[in-house]
């Protein structure tokens, strides 16, 4: 379970972005401001302050994972025969789901062409692909339930 080491990831970057911003706030104190120092220190603490939040969100992500995934990941799916009307069910779902993949890509790819800290355009980049997935899953459900 990687649950602890979020956690002390988290209170780490949480005392690191204290630390830095204090730290920040006592080099420009010292007349050092507009210089190399300041633009380094500075860019540790912004990527620091995001560190924190990410580890807060994964925390709480996985949390609300725990609630949804109950047992975990399932080592073998099983094949079964479908009813018609389960069939009509599981093609309206995924083509409902579908539209929102599609929404969902266009605008992780409109992020990733906007954001500037490289962090960020990752995270977006890795949710475009992230959707691209679930978009073929879904389409391959369609494929296999249609009428």
């Amino acid at each position: 379970m990687v649950e602890p080491l979020v956690k002390k990831a988290y209170e780490i970057e949480k005392k690191a972005a204290a630390s830095y911003t204090d730290g920040l706030g006592l080099i420009r104190g010292q007349g050092l401001r507009y210089t190399k120092v300041e633009e380094g220190v500075g860019r540790i603490a912004v990527d620091t302050v995001i560190h924190k939040h990410l580890m807060q969100a994964i925390l709480e992500a996985q949390k609300e994972l725990e609630k949804l995934a109950g047992e975990g990941a399932v080592s073998e799916l099983k094949e079964v025969e479908l009813t018609p009307e389960q069939r009509a069910l599981v093609k309206r779902f995924a083509e409902m789901h579908l539209e929102i993949e599609k929404d969902m890509i266009k605008t992780y790819q409109k992020m990733a062409e906007k954001m500037t800290h490289p962090l960020f355009k990752g995270i977006a980049e890795a949710l475009v692909e992230n959707e691209r997935e679930h978009h073929r899953i879904l389409a391959e459900l369609i494929a296999k339930y249609k009428e």
